[in-house]
């Protein structure tokens, strides 16, 4: 390497490389092998290297006066340096940059650097001191490998090495406010004591600085530049500014540093934050910053500019950066895109709880990350929140009573704000607002993981509720549900392929169609899932935003919106697109399912994270080109209405007489009941919402809603047990009495009840067990195993139907995603008689890995000389309340039960994507 004049030179390339520990005086007679800096060992080949690795480079200088400095990037995990044979100093800092002077030890002609690098195995005492980001977290859950969350090692960010003066610019922070713009810089003397000149100018300003610097010290020095009235910077105008700082000793230039940043202001203010004085909701994804090649380490300038256009698509006006330090050449991107940024500190799971304290090595270790990170990043103006440290304490919440942990806490996000007082921190970024046990944060953030049902959606809405008015921000910083990647074949598959497990999974589920379907099912499920939770968070104003988990998929961790290719999974992407509008009119929906030509009644809601809007009318029809309802559904929004109104739309009239007034600025508006009558015709109908302001189009919402034929099952059927399931049967037209087959009710399956089926079985009658919690698998008839569901984060369970019509009232041939959301199973029968599915499997349950599971929620089995016909869907209450899916599920169960179907073939599987699963005949086992 030859300067040629140059202040900088870069040492990246390729190094010797000398996996496992050695002397340094070893290395000389060993065969070293070649690799490449910058980058993760593990990402060239090293997979299963954990420990210690040494690098070498040799380069050469032909004139070494002056000063010098040698700066890593960055090293994962912890590095030690040798130049020539001496110890230059080292770094346990796997995210931030570490520079040292090579002083003396740097010669004219050939140099060897030597760096020894540790990667602590997961199980070593010394990666649960350390600020390590999310190497090896949850595998118990996600094992390393093939699960990415391994621990990594390598000299993974870049190595320069620069000439310059005694005097040398070591930092400089901007603190963006327009109207009191202030520049603060560290400098540091190398050499003896001299005067030294600093000069800073940015925005057409200079301020000169005359400053003495004793020998080897370090000075921190403010200019103050006042009130500016240059553009500022803002997501649709992101406009860069720059400081240039250069110091001068005994008159000669002795060094200069560049700096970029944008003027604007973060403040929490009434309750709100505000980004340079606008109303702030986030609208945000979690990037983990995984990649197929690059593993723990971000893609090239091109591939992060296209990723945050991805996410901008999609509606997202901020990207939470998870649990890393990342790259600054994604922080650059997003400056220049006008992307805000939600950082995190790499403080995270597995920890050592008992080693939290004031002052421990853990402490000082995480302290340090903290600060090296946000001195680092803090003049990028798209940042505009950081978190300290990321649920610790998961796990074990016992911990978050101990005097440790509230030292621990208040140390590490105290550094985050001395180093940066112009932006709020969160300081534990935790899964339920506990304002108890946050102690310098003015944030409190939930992590909501749950699924697509009505039981779900109603236990956040009433958290949401929950915690109005606590005094402190509150951000819902991950949510979020699954949907698989497509899973084209490979010949080569990378270690961390999951498509043969999926596939392999999926054929023994029964699923009736090809993987490609399933995979498009699925999707359509995510999504659809993630937009009715965040419609949750968005109906309720003191809600400050959200983070969707999350961009991209982590192998095994399938909640991506794009796989792990940056590929999108569409119909998620599109439903989350559509909640992402500025301006969106919302519907809150008690079931999504309703009986052909009834009324479906709904409050309306409209969330405006804009400006102020007037004279608003809201459409609302089934379809896009049907006339709207008879309604008419003009509904006009009248601002000055209560919140708490209960008007509701008829026939002929509107919800407001008087014209509107606006649409508040960046407000929740809640309007009032509509009311529509649904379609005559069965199946899925969308629910359209459209916006106008003045007559023009501002925003659309829709919602596919499941519309079931009114089909009565007036059939005789004799109870066994009692509760709700016998308002539940008469509300379907159902006969009780002493004929027809048996029906046990919901919960009522006990020794006595389970006795008297097997008689009747025996007889060869037909029995109906509807819902039953998971001890009861003992009193069925036929050696049943149930297993109970849980929602609890960590993939999806998946229903659907095969191609028997035993319940006509769900699709076939799809995975179910709103058609069957007030029902959801609590159990599913996992397997009958030895078998892993009855004779008859009508609706499946599939939950891929982690935790891999298949069942049944509804079928039938032959037992002695009769039919046992199974339901685990919750039916009874919410049937003899009126709701439409449970009430056209159980008329089905009753009518299939008491007038069994004709015999069904089916051997046409959809092949929409050229590849079967495998054929086969379906045969009603009564017809037998």
């Amino acid at each position: 390497m030859h300067f040629d004049g140059l202040r900088t030179a870069s040492l990246d390339g390729d190094w010797d490389f000398f996996p496992d520990d050695h002397r340094l005086a070893d290395l000389d007679r060993l065969a070293p092998e070649t690799i490449r800096v910058p980058g993760l060992w593990e990402a060239e080949g090293h997979l299963d290297l954990d420990g210690v690795a040494w690098y070498r480079r040799r380069f050469e200088i032909d004139d070494v006066e002056g000063h010098w400095t040698l700066r890593f990037g960055a090293v994962m995990d912890a590095a030690e340096v040798w130049l020539n044979g001496a110890p230059l100093g080292g770094n346990d800092l796997p995210f931030t940059p570490f520079e040292l002077d090579p002083g003396p030890g740097l010669v004219a002609g050939g140099n060897d650097l030597a760096v020894r690098v540790v990667d602590p195995p997961l199980q070593d005492p010394e990666h649960r001191r350390s600020a390590h980001g999310k190497q090896g977290w949850a595998n118990h859950v996600f094992p390393s490998r093939p699960s990415l969350y391994m621990t990594y090692g390598g000299i993974w960010q870049p190595v320069t090495l620069r000439r310059h003066g005694p005097l040398v610019v070591s930092d400089v922070f901007v603190n963006g406010d327009p109207d009191d713009l202030v520049v603060t810089v560290e400098v540091e003397n190398r050499g003896a004591a001299t005067g030294a000149g600093l000069g800073i100018r940015t925005l057409g300003q200079e301020r000169v600085l005359r400053i003495e610097m004793p020998a080897l010290a370090r000075r921190q020095l403010q200019a103050r530049f006042g009130r500016v009235t240059d553009d500022h910077w803002t997501p649709e105008r992101p406009v860069l500014h720059d400081v240039m700082v250069d110091v001068r000793a005994a008159g000669q230039a002795s060094d200069s540093k560049v700096v970029r940043y944008g003027l604007r202001t973060v403040r929490i203010q009434d309750g709100r934050m505000l980004v340079d004085g606008v109303p702030y909701r986030m609208r945000s994804v979690l990037v983990q910053g995984f990649r197929a090649d690059r593993l723990y380490a971000e893609g090239d300038r091109d591939q992060i500019r296209e990723e945050v256009a991805a996410a901008r698509a999609m509606g997202f006006n901020t990207l939470r950066l998870h649990i890393k330090a990342f790259d600054p050449a994604y922080l650059d991107v997003c400056d220049e895109m006008g992307m805000l940024l939600h950082c995190d500190i790499p403080v995270a799971e597995p920890i050592a709880h008992e080693e939290m304290g004031g002052d421990t090595v853990l402490t000082r270790r995480c302290v340090a990350a903290a600060r090296a990170q946000v001195r680092r990043d803090r003049n990028h103006p798209s940042i505009v929140l950081w978190s300290a440290m990321n649920e610790i304490g998961d796990g074990r919440h016992e911990i978050r009573q101990w005097q440790g942990y509230e030292a621990f806490a208040r140390a590490v996000a105290g550094a985050v704000s001395e180093e940066d007082p112009t932006r709020p921190v969160i300081e534990n970024d935790w899964i339920e607002p506990d304002p108890d046990r946050v102690f310098v944060s003015d944030i409190l953030t939930a992590h909501w993981y749950g699924r697509l049902h009505r039981d779900y959606l109603d236990k956040i809405e009433g958290a949401s509720a929950r915690w109005a008015g606590t005094g402190k921000l509150l951000f819902v910083t991950e949510f979020g549900d699954w949907g698989l990647p497509d899973m084209p074949p490979s010949s080569d598959p990378p270690f961390w392929d999951t498509r043969a497990i999926y596939a392999a999974g999926l054929t023994q589920t029964l699923w009736p169609a090809t993987v490609g379907r399933f995979l498009i099912e699925t999707q359509r499920y995510q999504g659809l899932s993630d937009r009715l939770q965040a419609e949750v968070f968005r109906r309720h104003d003191h809600i400050s935003g959200y983070c969707l988990t999350e961009l991209t998929d982590v192998p095994h961790e399938l909640n991506g919106l794009l796989d792990l290719h940056r590929r999108p999974k569409p119909l998620a992407a599109a439903e989350v697109a559509r909640v992402n509008q500025a301006v969106l009119p919302m519907l809150r929906l008690d079931s999504m399912v309703v009986r052909a030509g009834e009324v479906l009644q709904a409050r309306l809601y409209v969330a405006n994270d804009g400006p102020a809007l007037a004279d608003l009318t809201v459409e609302a029809r089934f379809g896009d080109s049907a006339p709207p309802v008879p309604l008419e559904h003009l509904l006009t929004i009248d601002a000055s209405r209560s919140p708490a109104s209960h008007a509701e739309a008829r026939f002929g009239e509107t919800v407001s007489e008087s014209r509107v007034a606006d649409l508040p600025a960046h407000r929740v508006f809640v309007g009032d009941v509509l009311i529509l009558t649904a379609p005559d015709e069965p199946g899925r109908h969308d629910l359209v919402l459209r916006l106008r302001a003045a007559g023009q189009a501002v925003s659309e919402n829709r919602y596919p809603i499941h519309v079931v034929a009114r089909r009565p099952a007036a059939f005789p059927v004799r109870l066994l047990g009692d509760g709700p399931t016998a308002d539940a049967l008469r509300s379907v037209g159902a006969l009780l009495g002493d004929d027809g087959p048996s029906v046990v009710a919901e919960g009522a399956l006990d020794a006595a009840t389970g006795a008297d089926v097997s008689g009747r079985l025996d007889r060869g009658e037909v029995v109906l067990i509807l819902a039953q919690q998971a001890g009861a698998a003992v009193h069925y008839p036929a050696g049943v195993e149930l297993t109970a569901l849980e929602t609890a984060w960590g993939s999806t369970l998946f229903t659907f139907a095969t191609d028997h019509g035993a319940m006509p009232s769900l699709p076939r041939r799809t995975v179910l995603v709103a058609e069957d959301s007030t029902v959801q199973a609590a159990s599913v029968v996992s397997s009958v008689g030895g078998r892993p599915f009855p004779d008859t499997p009508v609706i499946i349950a599939y939950k891929p890995v982690p935790g891999a599971m298949t069942g049944t929620v509804v079928g039938s089995h032959g037992v002695g000389g009769g039919r046992l016909v199974f339901c685990q869907y919750r039916l009874a209450v919410r049937a003899a309340a009126g709701d439409a899916a449970a009430c056209s599920l159980l008329a089905d169960l009753v009518r299939w039960a008491a007038a069994p179907r004709p015999v069904i073939e089916r051997d046409d599987l959809v092949k929409d994507d050229g590849r079967r699963l495998y054929n086969y005949s379906w045969l009603d086992e009564a017809a037998r």
